[in-house]
């Protein structure tokens, strides 16, 4: 293994530098960005085919401070695309088998879980001191409680969806004065059905790809160190083709939560 340079000031114990040496040896990488990804904490709401994986592999990268939301229970017809859970865990509350995943394989995890459903009464109590919320949930007018909520309280926010073969993702970094949101790129003053996977279906690995798409970019947010977070689009994903298309965004003059 490659020899590592450890700053002191920042030293990482040992087991951190065997779980991480993989990362550490990277270019333009190292223990200071190590430190801060150690340190950040996100939160999931909605454990589904998207936050599942993206969880699993943010934790094993060394996010250490979590919040996990959902009320669902789990089904059979989960398990093609929400990994964490086993046959095992048809019927079960997905915040109970969340937190049991993580207690036998992440050890000294500050985890905080709620079995609720998010609505715009709880949403601050849910949505609290965290750098990063990953937004997972398939419903538009959570989507939409969740991004105003994070507008006004300038958190970053991972916005990700799939339905069928496809699927986005957009980080809004809901910078004070510097207005970019989801109401921007989808301004929907109606109620909005979005396509549900128990009705148009769903490809599990898509899901996956979603999924790990997501926990790359909030890596790239949380590690930003020298060259300043600065991307504004939003990434599409085309199963069937195997294409990933990024489209610019900005802000709508028009968008209801924008101040002029």
């Amino acid at each position: 293994m490659a020899q590592l340079e450890l700053n002191k000031k920042l030293s990482l114990n040992n087991n951190e530098i065997n779980l991480f040496a993989r990362q550490l040896i990277l270019d333009n990488f190292g223990e200071k960005k190590q430190k801060k990804i150690i340190d950040a904490h996100i939160t999931f709401i909605g454990m589904g085919g998207i936050n599942c994986p993206a969880l699993i592999y943010l934790l094993a990268a060394g996010i250490r401070n979590v919040t996990i939301v959902d009320n669902d229970k789990i089904q059979q017809s989960n398990l093609n695309r929400q990994i964490i859970y086993s046959i095992n865990d048809v019927g079960k509350y997905k915040i109970n088998c969340i937190k049991k995943y993580i207690k036998q394989n992440f050890k000294k995890i500050s985890l905080k879980a709620y079995n609720k459903k998010l609505n715009i009464n709880n949403c601050s109590k849910l949505i609290n001191k965290t750098n990063i919320v990953i937004d997972g949930t398939d419903d538009w007018e959570t989507m939409k409680i969740i991004n105003d909520y994070c507008v006004k309280n300038n958190i970053p926010l991972l916005s990700a969806s799939v339905s069928g073969y496809d699927g986005n993702f957009v980080l809004l970094k809901n910078e004070k004065n510097k207005h970019l949101c989801l109401r921007c790129i989808f301004p929907y003053k109606n109620k909005l059905n979005l396509p549900r996977c128990e009705i148009v279906g769903i490809m599990g690995t898509s899901a996956g790809i979603i999924g790990l798409l997501a926990a790359h970019e909030v890596i790239n947010f949380i590690t930003s160190v020298k060259k300043k977070y600065n991307k504004k689009t939003i990434t599409f994903f085309e199963g069937e083709s195997l294409s990933l298309k990024n489209i610019k965004i900005k802000k709508n003059n028009s968008c209801s939560l924008y101040k002029k």
